[in-house]
């Protein structure tokens, strides 16, 4: 136990950008590494107890008892295994009440009930705790505290309420590992909160305690970004920042440092410093892709807030590639962008075509002059770009001969074959397969600049043949017929709608909106989208309280279009929640047709649907009705009239998602009168008994060794399940079947165990076999039609998705 507990804290990599874990427990892979181990210490400490217990009166007369049940429950802990953990645990605290282990018993108890998020349950053993606060011994204090903490923390992120329990745990702590993890969450918990003095001074402690190098170089980062203007010079702070950057240790913490110096230069308010020390630190980021996701995450906050939103946009984008998606901030990046996304596609749409119709200003002969300083600013940044790559790698190949050297333990990533086996299996189940060229992230795109009077404006060329150096590929993109123009107008008026409402509805950016708003009233005044712009301004003003401004708007829209649905907004403010209203009794009526259909009353589905045609005129929900009416005949009608009313519906309803269903009908009743057969249909039976299979080609060889290799890896990682290991056929194929797990979470706990063995995967992989869990109704089913590829596919979303 002590063997792994050291293997688990060597192993275990902090992020020191979120709030490091109080407690270190393996993951979800180690776990299942560790019950070969766990089955050793589980088995090794029930013979002591079967064996030596003197268990009378209520009393255990064995001292070395109590240490065996700890034991077994923290085994069972690292299994997984929570359930029969807390058994043990509060047997323990029930059981041995005269010995000062049953409070370790209590904290082990509380912390599995934290991991599995019972948090009744563990506050009703904290009380108890509390209860016994003065029988607690010394020695027992600090792992109680520091679970009295981790509650507060991952409960709620209640940190007032977790600080002074942490700092109990720090006042009876004796182990030095725990001490300095303890003091460090300690201080982040001050940080987050915004008392940084305290904070910068528990930073300080962290140092004093003589962590590992890691540790005590992330307390130094730390203290700097806690550092409070108001609170003394920064200039000490920014010249031991500095002094750390020409550290030769420091060389694979450089982007730390810059991102930190960045906080500071935000901190006297310094935007474009801050950028530029982003930019380095994304720039310098090589192994640590958190960071450069966290670098890029802060350039898109600050573009966001300028606001330049194209960038920003870009940022965020650039975010998703690097930041690890149980990051908490990855979220809020994600949700961000795709906000961005709708109104960078319109940005650019209004950008392109302002710049084709400035183009089409010109002359042929000016035409092609700026196509062709468009082609040379392209070679011209592309040559810097290539001068800026040799260069970073360069010095990536500096960095990584100083690390270990090409044939040492080096940590550069491409000189690590392993680390690049595995980047390229990322890349391909992110990107696919993409041919190595420029622009590989563009689907046949390439942007170019070109100038229109003194500004500069992107313009973006549709090129399939990447034909970016070519002239023609740009002249044939600039409208110069009438017709031409017509569309790029079209487009352009369509985008700056799109781009006033996002920013009114989604930025809540008023000024953005009327600028995009009155564009439109002032250069489109013809267009479809005039009356609803001058609708959104005279709403703006009205939230805004331009009175004036608004009263100009109002009397447009009823003095042009008095008989619009925007004059009945205005003219009646009730009017949408009266619409509402409606659409709320359409859909109850739905509702209680539908429940006509789940008890197959066919008839009066069909009446009640047609009635529904003619009661509610304006139907927003037609298609809904018009499919329930469909299915009804289905039942009441011949084959014939049946697909006769399928093909009206998806003529009728073409637009609609409910067309794909009613044409998946259709094509299973052409399929079926062709003679195909239906498709077979696995249950989604979770709860029932699994059983683990791997198929193997017909006439596969050395199926005998590999039984063995399996079957001693069911004795050493699952001894205690005793599983039942076979070999039978599936059609033409050879079958391993492993059996009984009681349930789908029980089987893929065995799947994704055998998946971690790597020895086994390769041999299985040599072999092409396919490895699968299954229910035992779908084993059968299976057993019947032998239709291995179908369940593959139900496994492939069922399971593993």
């Amino acid at each position: 136990m002590k063997e792994t507990d050291d293997h688990l804290r060597e192993e275990h990599e902090d992020d020191y950008s979120q709030l490091l874990p109080l407690f270190i427990y393996p993951t979800e892979e180690q776990s299942q590494a560790l019950y070969e181990d766990m089955d050793i210490v589980i088995e090794k400490n029930s013979n002591v107890i079967e064996r030596h217990s003197i268990y009378i009166r209520r009393k255990e007369h064995v001292k070395w008892i109590d240490d065996c049940y700890l034991l077994i429950g923290k085994a069972r802990f690292y299994k997984d295994e929570h359930g029969i953990a807390q058994d043990i645990f509060l047997y323990v605290f029930q059981s041995f009440k005269d010995i000062p282990e049953r409070y370790d018993g209590l904290s082990w108890l509380i912390k599995s009930y934290i991991e599995t998020r019972s948090w009744n349950k563990a506050e009703e053993f904290l009380e108890i705790g509390e209860a016994h606060k003065n029988k607690f011994p010394k020695e027992y204090r600090g792992l109680y505290y520091a679970a009295y903490a981790d509650y507060h923390i991952k409960k709620d992120k209640d940190y007032a309420e977790a600080i002074p329990k942490l700092e109990e745990a720090i006042k009876y702590t004796k182990d030095k590992e725990a001490l300095r993890r303890y003091t460090f969450v300690l201080a982040q918990l001050h940080h987050q909160m915004g008392m940084l003095s305290t904070a910068m001074s528990l930073y300080k402690d962290v140092i004093k305690l003589n962590p590992s190098y890691t540790m005590r170089f992330n307390a130094r980062i730390s203290r700097a970004m806690a550092f409070d203007k108001s609170g003394g010079s920064i200039s000490q702070i920014k010249k031991e920042l500095n002094k750390m950057l020409k550290d030769k240790k420091n060389e694979e913490f450089k982007d730390q440092i810059y991102y930190a110096l960045a906080e500071l230069a935000l901190k006297e308010d310094n935007e474009n410093l801050a950028i530029k020390y982003l930019k380095k630190s994304a720039q310098t980021s090589v192994s640590n892709v958190r960071q450069k996701g966290l670098s890029y995450l802060k350039l898109a906050d600050i573009y966001f807030e300028q606001p330049s939103y194209i960038l920003a946009q870009s940022f965020y984008d650039s975010t998703l590639q690097f930041l690890p998606e149980e990051h908490p901030e990855y979220y809020k990046a994600d949700s961000k962008n795709s906000s961005l996304q709708e109104l960078v596609k319109n940005l650019k749409v209004i950008q392109l075509s302002d710049s084709l119709l400035n183009l089409a200003k010109l002359s042929k002969e000016d035409q092609r002059k700026r196509v062709d300083n468009i082609i040379k600013e392209i070679k011209a940044e592309e040559e810097r770009q290539r001068l800026a790559e040799i260069r970073e790698q360069e010095r990536l190949r500096i960095q990584a001969e100083n690390q270990g050297g090409i044939f040492g333990a080096g940590k550069w990533y491409f000189y690590n074959p392993s680390n690049m086996a595995k980047g390229r299996t990322e890349f391909e189940n992110v990107w696919g397969d993409r041919a190595l060229e420029d622009n590989w992230r563009r689907k046949s795109r390439s942007a170019v600049l070109a100038q229109g009077g003194n500004e500069n404006e992107e313009l973006i060329v549709e090129d399939e043949n990447n034909e970016k150096y070519d002239p023609e590929a740009y002249l044939a993109n600039i409208p110069n017929s009438m017709e031409d123009k017509l569309k790029v107008h079209g487009k352009l008026v369509e985008a700056l709608y799109n781009v006033g409402a996002i920013f009114k509805e989604d930025f809540e950016d008023p000024t953005s909106a009327i600028e995009a708003f009155e564009r439109v009233t002032s250069t489109y005044d013809t267009s479809q989208y005039n009356l609803p712009s001058h609708y959104q301004l005279y709403r703006i003003f009205t939230v805004e309280g331009y009175k004036e401004d608004a009263l100009i708007q109002k009397n447009w829209v009823l003095d042009n279009h008095p008989f619009s649905e925007y004059a009945y907004l205005i003219k009646n403010p009730n009017y949408n929640k009266e619409n509402k209203e409606t659409k709320e009794k359409i859909e109850e009526y739905y509702e209680a047709t539908y429940r006509l259909y789940l008890y197959k009353l066919y008839d009066d589905v069909i009446t009640s649907c047609d009635r529904a045609d003619s009661v509610f005129k304006k139907n927003h929900i037609q298609a809904k009705f018009d499919f329930l009416r469909l299915k009804s005949i289905g039942y009441r009608s011949s084959q014939s009239v049946f697909k006769t009313e399928i093909e009206a519906f998806i003529e009728k309803h073409n637009e609609s998602p409910l067309k794909e269903s009613a044409q998946k009908i259709l094509n299973f009743m052409n399929n079926e009168n062709k003679g195909v057969s239906s498709e077979v249909l696995f249950n989604k039976e979770f709860s029932k008994p699994h059983m683990f299979m791997i198929s193997f080609p017909e006439n596969t060889k050395g199926l005998n060794v590999l039984k063995n290799k399996l079957s001693n890896f069911n004795g050493r990682s699952f001894r205690e399940k005793k599983l039942d290991f076979t070999d039978t056929q599936l059609g033409k194929k050879d079958i391993f079947l492993i059996r009984t797990f009681k349930d789908d979470k029980d089987a893929m706990r065995y799947y994704k165990t055998l998946q971690n063995n790597n020895g086994l995967m390769i041999d299985v992989e040599r072999k092409k076999g396919k490895m699968y869990v299954i229910s035992v109704p779908n084993f059968q089913l299976l057993f019947q039609n032998s239709e291995e590829d179908k369940y593959m596919d139900f496994f492939q979303k069922n399971y593993l998705l």
